[in-house]
């Protein structure tokens, strides 16, 4: 009996799955969490770490999610999300895309995370290797890691962030099962050019691979610069791909959780068994109000973001190209897409302020917050020991402030 048993003392603690090992904080989070933290403080903080638009979503849209409750949808949806969604946003892609796409070929996920979630987990073996472009999207590596898999790194610094076909090429081994694009690119904002898309389409066929194309931002473009869709720019790939969209970022949807994967149809039966012993369907209201927004079009509520986000960009470049640190620029990768800045920031490393030294992005980043009271995020999230990213979807009036600080901050590193 239980009460009959000897006590030996505290023992340790049973360790957990070595898995977990993998699994720390996103790094784009504890900027966010400080920053709060002074906020209900009353310290006036300007938050450039956030991932979303400060801007409420549409009224069609919330429209909908109401009618949807008092029209009693509160019941399980398939796994996959309801057939009228999935059979819009196929005829969605394959309007974009030039291409046709069934309902059989897109599932309905609880957002774009687990749309890549589950791509990993049904396209990945343990020991298989993945090309991944840095700067990278923080959760990328980890979910290939969590599947078993190794990523792999290809620096696109030195080509001012953009998507370098030959240095991909090098990447290849004959472990290499997948690769990682992102484009619009978080944290960058580069949005990668047509021939760098079409070269790496074509180094798939070439070497059997899997392309993961991650294209959340893609309704978020700066003027004079256009996404490309890379089964629209070689339809050959489409067998092969695995697009991932999200209504997060264009619809200001970031907690309702609804995004999407479309692919090979035997990819998608995979992952809807997968994501039959996880989460199941994603939310049944907020995919009646998605399947609204695609009915309507929504295209007026884009394109007035956009037009919100042309000019705060204007206003945050405006103020960047005045930084210097003892009398060299900051530098700034190209912000044509997305609502990201990523600041070059190695000029300050090693330097003091306030006569606190600078070894790294972190302490930078730490020192700015605590000092300017400016939350922005070290790029060693993404990869990146050499870089900061700040989102300029945020007040008109934060922007200008938040920078205006920052510009004061770097002028005093000396």
């Amino acid at each position: 009996m239980a009460g009959n048993i000897e006590s030996s003392g505290a023992t340790a603690p049973r360790p957990l799955a070595g898995r977990t090992a993998l699994i720390t904080p996103p790094g784009t989070s504890r900027m966010r969490v400080i920053a709060n933290e002074l906020k209900e403080a009353g310290v006036h903080v300007v938050n450039f770490a956030a991932g979303e638009l400060d801007v409420d979503t549409s009224d069609v849209i919330k429209e909908a999610a109401k009618a949807a409750i008092d029209g009693k949808r509160n019941v399980y949806t398939p796994t996959l999300g309801l057939m009228p969604l999935r059979e819009r946003i196929a005829a969605q892609l394959s309007e974009r895309c030039g291409t046709p796409y069934t309902a059989a070929e897109v599932g309905v996920t609880a957002g774009a995370k687990q749309a890549l979630f589950n791509a990993a987990m049904v396209l990945l073996d343990p020991g298989d290797e993945v090309i991944i472009p840095q700067p990278y999207w923080v959760t990328f590596p980890t979910q290939v890691e969590i599947a078993g898999a190794r990523p792999v790194f290809v620096d696109t610094r030195e080509t001012g962030y953009r998507l370098d076909v030959a240095s991909i090429e090098r990447a290849v081994t004959p472990r290499t099962k997948a690769i990682v694009i992102n484009s619009p690119n978080n944290p960058t904002g580069v949005i990668y050019d047509r021939d760098a898309i079409v070269g790496v389409a074509e180094l798939a066929v070439r070497n059997d691979l899997w392309i993961i194309f991650d294209e959340c931002y893609s309704e978020l473009v700066r003027p004079g610069h256009a996404h490309t869709n890379i089964v629209a720019a070689c339809p050959v790939a489409k067998d092969r791909t695995v697009v991932v969209n999200s209504f997060s970022k264009s619809h200001a949807l970031t907690g309702w959780r609804i995004g999407y994967a479309a692919g090979p149809s035997r990819v998608i039966k995979a992952m809807e068994n997968l994501q039959g012993h996880t989460t199941s369907n994603p939310c049944s209201i907020a995919q009646y109000a998605v399947i609204e927004a695609l009915r309507s079009g929504g295209r007026d509520f884009i394109d007035d973001v956009n037009r919100r986000l042309d000019e705060r960009l204007d206003r945050a470049l405006a103020i960047v190209h005045s930084m210097n640190v003892m009398g060299d620029g900051i530098g700034c990768a190209p912000a044509e897409g997305a609502f990201y800045l990523f600041l070059d920031i190695r000029s300050t490393i090693g330097k003091r302020h306030g006569g606190h030294i600078i070894p790294n992005v972190g302490a930078l980043c730490e020192r700015i917050l605590s000092e300017a009271k400016v939350a922005v995020v070290p790029g060693s999230a993404f990869g990146d020991p050499t870089g900061i990213r700040l989102s300029y979807a945020i007040a008109d009036e934060d922007v200008t402030e938040g920078l205006e600080r920052l510009r004061r901050f770097f002028a005093a590193v000396e």
